[in-house]
């Protein structure tokens, strides 16, 4: 119960500013992309159209409201970390001089490897029947996803996606500059991995080292398929596994050499989640 009561106060203290701050990237971030793909560069990108048919307002609206409940969430994981790092759990620090900034550049690259390997494996974990219907099945219900699909999560899985922050800064010693640049970075890069436009080069899926990145289509997939692709940034994982889609390359070369128009916007519906696969699959 004293726990209880000294997180809640620790909350109440520091939610504003940290709702503040959580709010603010999500926003930022899912309407930078959303203006810039669906709007701004629309009619160039055009032919580049992952799978015919636009999402209705109703959708946009749904995964605002639970990006809303995430933002809830990660207030509360923040000052979780902020009153654990106070408190000596976690190895961030605020001086530059400590270790250099070699060092703080590498953090972060070391930080996006261990998440992708996080994500990758969280992911295939609440895809588990047992565990989808309360971790993941809001995220599925994006069928067809937007740039605001980036947050849409149930509790249980904003939980998951953030733990990353507090396990890696357990280990590692992250700089509070390197934890801001990241997120903002990973926020862009989620909401355009959900934009529904294939925004990769198209020579650069079979390069033997850009490969390695994930495309918008890899992702799209994943919600098209509503299994399989489970990566976040890059595509060892999957290939390693066996959980990358055969048909990911014939999908990304119709995305990206496409030169048939759209057809006209159509309403997409919302399916009912379908079974996961286990991780043995």
């Amino acid at each position: 119960m004293e726990f209880f009561d000294w997180f809640m106060g620790a909350v109440a203290e520091r939610a504003p500013q940290t709702l503040r701050i959580e709010g603010i990237r999500y926003l930022t971030g899912t309407i930078l992309v959303f203006l810039m793909v669906w709007v701004l560069f629309e009619r160039p990108l055009r032919n580049r159209k992952i799978r015919k048919g636009t999402p209705r307002t109703k959708q946009i609206r749904r995964e605002i409201a639970y990006s809303a409940l995430s933002v809830v969430v990660f207030m509360f994981m923040g000052v979780f970390v902020y009153e654990g790092a106070a408190g000596g759990w976690f190895k961030f620090y605020s001086d530059v001089g400590q270790y250099g900034w070699a060092y703080l550049a590498f953090s972060i690259v070391a930080l996006a490897l261990f998440h992708d390997a996080y994500f990758y494996w969280t992911h295939r974990l609440i895809h588990h029947p047992k565990l989808f219907r309360y971790f993941h099945a809001t995220h599925h219900r994006s069928h067809n996803p937007t740039p605001f699909t980036a947050y849409s999560f149930d509790p249980g899985e904003a939980a998951v996606n953030y733990m990353f922050i507090p396990v890696f800064a357990f280990f590692v010693p992250l700089h509070d500059i390197a934890t801001i640049i990241y997120m903002w970075l990973m926020i862009v890069r989620n909401a355009a991995g959900h934009s529904g436009y294939e925004l990769m080069p198209k020579s650069w899926a079979r390069h033997p080292i850009l490969g390695a990145l994930t495309s918008v289509t890899h992702h799209d997939m994943h919600h098209e398929k509503m299994t399989g692709n489970y990566a976040l940034y890059f595509t060892w994982w999957d290939r390693l596994m066996g959980t990358e889609h055969s048909h990911y390359m014939e999908r990304f070369d119709k995305a990206v050499g496409n030169e048939t128009p759209q057809g006209e916007t159509v309403a997409v519906p919302t399916p009912a989640p379908a079974p996961a696969r286990s991780l043995a699959q």
